[in-house]
């Protein structure tokens, strides 16, 4: 039996308690940003490692990897994406930048980043991995260990920039920097929600690598990788309107950019996102994570969280508009952690949007704990959420990973 929203409440979310020390807000760029004009929900997603793990980093990089990056240099690398910094929080494990167009996460040994509307975000791909030789210490001229590359297709691809005006495009663009690429096309080729997928490995870490000792490394390399997407379209309108607000649109035609908010305070779109986090559900779901979250102008919602002393993190955003809705959920906390199978997450954050369609990508290294994707092979009941219908499930073996395509449609 699947538990309503409403069963997550034992634990209230308090967003009084998510700013620290490592919590840092761009209060320029949030005042005075404008999503009138913003299209295009389904981002693209850039997942590149440089190690299995931060314990297996190479000899010559930092100890703390690519967390040792400074922040206006990735500000810099993302100039080329088209996309700027709204405010970040920081663990050991990871810093989590909430950005204009979606998200971005930093961890010792790989980065996450994930862009929506006509960002250019393969752009700023050559900047990040020259980033990582210069600044972090990875080996001048090795591939990095592993890369991913994936989107769900385009709702207005006309409108997008080079290198992003179609898959062969991208695909192009991606093997020049890597070899050993492989590309697939996820889901029905006649239908709105197929997905689409970048693979590059190298055949191995790199042998020369710094190891803690006081922590245990699999000998044969194994590692433990699992994360959680769903991509939902054609929002409940009633859902959707919880996702706008009825603050005046800045006038960046005529805004110098100067901001009258103090620097210890949080703007109006971080005040309103982390009521929204609280309003709709949201916060309730992970609700030992550390939330930061913004409600655009006039409408949309972005949020990271993440957990101290843990690598794990989720995040959402939304565009809520009519005729184009979408919003996207991905998390790697484990079963384990969450205490919730991914059945009951894929649940839970449905009922918040009351998507007509959604997809359910699970991207798992064999053998890990929970075994999601394994669980759903073999019928966990990925294929009994309520109100819905699966019209896909597609299931593929890539390298050490197994990957589970489900796509649903809403009952009439």
């Amino acid at each position: 039996m699947v538990s309503p929203v409403a069963s997550r409440s034992e634990t209230d979310y308090n967003p009084a308690h998510q700013v620290d020390n490592s919590y840092s807000v761009n209060h320029e760029a949030s005042v005075t940003l404008n999503s009138t004009n913003a299209f295009e929900g389904p981002e693209k997603l850039l997942e590149v490692w440089f190690a299995p793990d931060r314990f297996r980093l190479p000899s010559t990089m930092a100890r703390d990897g690519l967390k040792s990056v400074k922040r206006p240099l990735w500000e810099d690398m993302l100039d080329y994406v088209h996309c700027k910094v709204l405010s970040v929080i920081g663990t050991e494990e990871v810093d989590a930048y909430l950005l204009s167009e979606s998200a971005m996460f930093v961890f010792p040994h790989k980065i996450i980043l994930k862009t929506c509307g006509t960002t250019t975000l393969l752009n700023g791909l050559p900047r990040l991995l020259e980033l990582a030789c210069d600044e972090a210490g990875y080996p001048a001229g090795v591939e990095p260990w592993h890369v991913f590359y994936s989107r769900k297709n385009f709702m207005f691809p006309d409108r997008q920039l080079h290198p992003h005006r179609s898959w062969k495009d991208e695909v192009k663009y991606l093997d020049t920097h890597f070899s050993n690429g492989s590309a697939y096309m996820v889901g029905r080729m006649n239908s709105d929600h197929h997905w689409y997928l970048y693979s590059a490995k190298r055949d191995a870490a790199p042998s020369d690598i710094r190891t803690d000792p006081s922590v245990a490394v699999p000998a044969d390399g194994r590692f433990e990788d699992e994360t959680l997407e769903i991509l939902m379209t054609g929002l409940d309108e009633k859902k959707a309107a919880q996702f706008y607000n009825d603050r005046l649109v800045p006038d960046t035609a005529s805004d110098s950019g100067s901001s009258s908010v103090a620097s210890d305070e949080l703007d109006p779109g971080h005040v309103g996102g982390a009521e929204v986090t609280a309003n709709c559900g949201l916060g309730k779901l992970y609700p030992f994570s550390r939330i930061d979250s913004f409600s655009f102008s006039p409408c949309g919602y972005s949020a990271n969280g993440v957990t101290d002393k843990t690598h794990n993190y989720f995040t959402v955003h939304v565009t809520p508009e009519a005729g184009f809705s979408y919003a996207s959920f991905e998390s790697n906390v484990p079963s384990s952690v969450s205490r919730m199978n991914p059945l009951e997450v894929v649940h839970y954050v449905v009922s918040i949007f009351g998507p007509s369609h959604f997809s359910v990508t699970m991207f798992e290294t064999r053998g890990t704990k929970s075994s999601i994707a394994e669980a759903s092979v073999k019928g966990l009941g990925l294929s009994e959420i309520p109100g819905y219908t699966r019209s896909d499930r597609i299931v593929y073996e890539l390298d050490e990973y197994d990957l589970v395509f489900l796509a649903f449609e809403k009952n009439a």
